[in-house]
């Protein structure tokens, strides 16, 4: 594949800052000098779509947990998973997380970065901290990476602590030193006292993502820093760094969407047209009733999901385009598509290149000619999923 460049978001940015003559206005009185914005709240819709924040993953977290839209989106990008505990796939929202776990979630948030954006620097001889010894296997790669990066360095003994459960405060720092090291830019600290309780170490970086909307308080004023980090907050604060990317026009969002039954479908048969502004792939999906679902985002290479093979895609960017609740051909009295490769020579879509069904997923890999913004959706009777491809810019 060749090298290319982030395309710009083509929507314009909107104003994430609430000045304090906004603030003003909506409470109906003036505020004094140095008084405190009220904290942005990013959200996670750039990141996200509805329909993955919505995707009810994990038989612990309910659709009305306040940070289950942040762990499905997680979940979406394959940060995190869950485990099978007595027959339920449980994420355990109410752990804490450890330093050496937030280490993992940071440095796989990043790898979802597009290689021309950013890479962490590859693992060498293992963590050089006092305690290294002491970092799982887990994660010990990890840690490595983001200390090379100087993302994180340990405490002034030489340290890193990796089973103490991380605070409020650290977290931030990992959050807001990732963001910066990725992007080569340095984030604004928000004015005033966005809250009564920081200060110290990790202000600063308080201030950052609190004007960025990646980080909220516990209260209105207070944002409780030395209270420790659970996985579901954890969660919501990773998904907003991914928002900020997204945003930015750092990361171009994965689009997911959950099967509503295993192995039951096939592809049948395959449609590409151009557009004006996109060109289209169409997959039209047979077997029964039910939905399939996908996971559509952009890789820096083609790697077949069942041999691990690096398979050649045409194109300057590649979308891994994933088909979730499919069957294997000999499940299905159809006549499945079959072609290996389609050439397209679009202006968003080069090539389509079909590859096989592994535990009920079908794999396709789309050449674009860049890091275009793209879409999925689904049209009913007969079922096909279509993804949109932008025009290059």
């Amino acid at each position: 594949m060749t090298s290319r460049t982030l395309s710009p978001q083509q929507r314009p940015k909107r104003s994430i800052v609430i000045t304090l003559a906004a603030v003003a206005a909506l409470v109906g009185g003036q505020l004094g000098a140095g008084a405190a914005a009220i904290p942005f709240d990013r959200g996670i819709d750039d990141a996200c779509e509805e329909r993955a924040q919505q995707a009810d993953e994990f038989d612990d977290v309910g659709a009305d947990h306040p940070h289950a839209p942040g762990i499905n989106c997680l979940s979406a990008y394959g940060i995190v998973q869950g485990q099978f505990v007595d027959g339920e796939n449980v994420y355990t929202p109410g752990a804490e997380v450890t330093r050496e776990q937030m280490a993992s979630f940071v440095a796989v948030m990043l790898d979802r970065l597009p290689g021309s954006v950013y890479a962490l620097p590859a693992a060498d001889e293992g963590p050089d901290f006092t305690d290294a010894d002491s970092i799982s296997s887990a994660h010990a790669t990890n840690v490595e990476r983001l200390q090379q990066a100087g993302i994180i360095s340990g405490y002034d003994d030489g340290t890193f602590r990796p089973g103490v459960s991380i605070d409020r405060a650290q977290m931030a720092t990992f959050i807001a030193n990732a963001i910066e090291t990725a992007t080569g830019a340095d984030l604004p600290p928000a004015e005033g006292e966005p809250f009564e309780d920081i200060g110290g170490t990790h202000e600063t970086n308080i201030r950052k993502l609190t004007q960025a909307g990646v980080v909220q308080g516990e209260t209105r004023t207070t944002y409780v820093p030395h209270a420790t980090t659970t996985r579901a907050q954890m969660a919501t604060m990773i998904a907003r760094g991914l928002d900020y990317f997204v945003f930015e026009g750092y990361l171009v969002a994965t689009s997911y969407a959950p099967a509503t039954a295993p192995s039951t479908l096939g592809i049948t048969d395959v449609d590409t047209g151009e557009h004006d502004d996109y060109d289209r792939v169409t997959f039209t999906l047979e077997g029964d009733d039910a939905l399939a679902g996908w996971n559509v985002r952009y890789v820096d290479g083609a790697v077949a999901h069942g041999s691990g093979h690096q398979v050649d895609v045409e194109g300057d960017a590649i979308l891994e385009v994933t088909l979730t609740g499919m069957a294997l051909p000999p499940d299905l009295e159809e006549d499945l598509w079959d072609d290996e490769r389609i050439a397209v020579e679009g202006d968003g879509i080069v090539e389509i290149v079909n590859l096989s069904v592994y535990e009920g997923r079908q794999q396709i890999f789309i050449g674009t000619t860049g890091l275009n913004d793209f879409s999925v959706d689904r049209l009913e009777d007969p079922q096909r999923v279509y993804i949109d491809v932008d025009h290059a810019s």
